[in-house]
């Protein structure tokens, strides 16, 4: 399908040490699809050298990597929307810089868009054949968050955070302005547009390791995605604000 294009977008916070090899492991199962591709790196706001490393090393292929920041860190979710600004491809795919989910999926959530029309494929830790590999922390966090927004939203999916996700650039574009949310709950309140605009979501099983030895999400996340979720209720069911 050379007349497509896909755009990855990876948001990015203090990567200098992983950034190269996550794009070059990118680029390779990137390679092997029969699309073109453009990779958009988003430097949010990082203290060390991720957005030198990027540029130094892959400057010589703008016209497939770039990298494009600011200099104060305001969230990956407000990395994401600013990066598909600059997206131009038929499909758009948000991935993590720290490869705990590994691009050689993306040829699986290809497919389960094309055989099922959906405007936007999203990896789930709950979907059957997933295979998940990480710490009791984090399952617990994720399970207790799953069951909370299950009873406020009754959302048609199982796993709103699992951090790969892959979208139609109209179905994207046209609801990506209404999300407010710039952190952690970015991708709830995503899906949430998406669904009451009509478009389809389906879910995919993916493949999660582990790869840092500490998880980023600390208490004060927690209590951030806790107040963000509600303020994404208040505006779904006081105010109205996404249909």
């Amino acid at each position: 399908m050379l007349n497509k294009k896909i755009t990855v977008i990876i948001p990015a916070y203090n990567e200098e040490k992983i950034i190269a090899n996550t794009i070059n492991e990118t680029k390779r199962e990137l390679e092997s699809l029969d699309y073109y591709y453009e990779i958009i790196v988003i430097d949010d706001g990082s203290m060390d050298k991720t957005f030198d490393t990027v540029k130094n090393n892959f400057s010589f292929e703008k016209d497939k990597v770039r990298v494009e920041g600011y200099k104060l860190n305001l969230g990956k979710g407000n990395a994401v929307k600013y990066g598909t600004g600059f997206a131009v491809g038929d499909y758009i795919l948000f991935m993590d810089a720290d490869l705990d989910l590994h691009p050689r999926q993306l040829s699986r959530f290809l497919d389960e868009m094309e055989k099922t029309n959906a405007d936007a494929v999203i990896g789930s830790k709950k979907a059957k054949n997933s295979k998940v590999i990480y710490s009791f922390k984090r399952r617990f966090l994720s399970n207790g968050y799953y069951y909370f927004i299950k009873i406020l939203f009754g959302l048609p999916v199982r796993d709103t955070q699992t951090g790969f996700k892959l979208f139609k650039r109209v179905a994207l574009k046209e609801c990506i302005n209404n999300v407010i949310v710039k952190r952690y709950a970015f991708d709830l309140e995503l899906l949430i547009v998406l669904h009451k605009k009509g478009y389809k979501i389906v879910e995919c099983p993916v493949e999660v390791t582990q790869s840092r030895s500490a998880g980023r999400i600390g208490q004060k996340d927690v209590f951030s995605v806790f107040k963000d979720t509600i303020s994404i209720f208040n505006r779904l069911y006081f105010r109205k604000l996404y249909y």
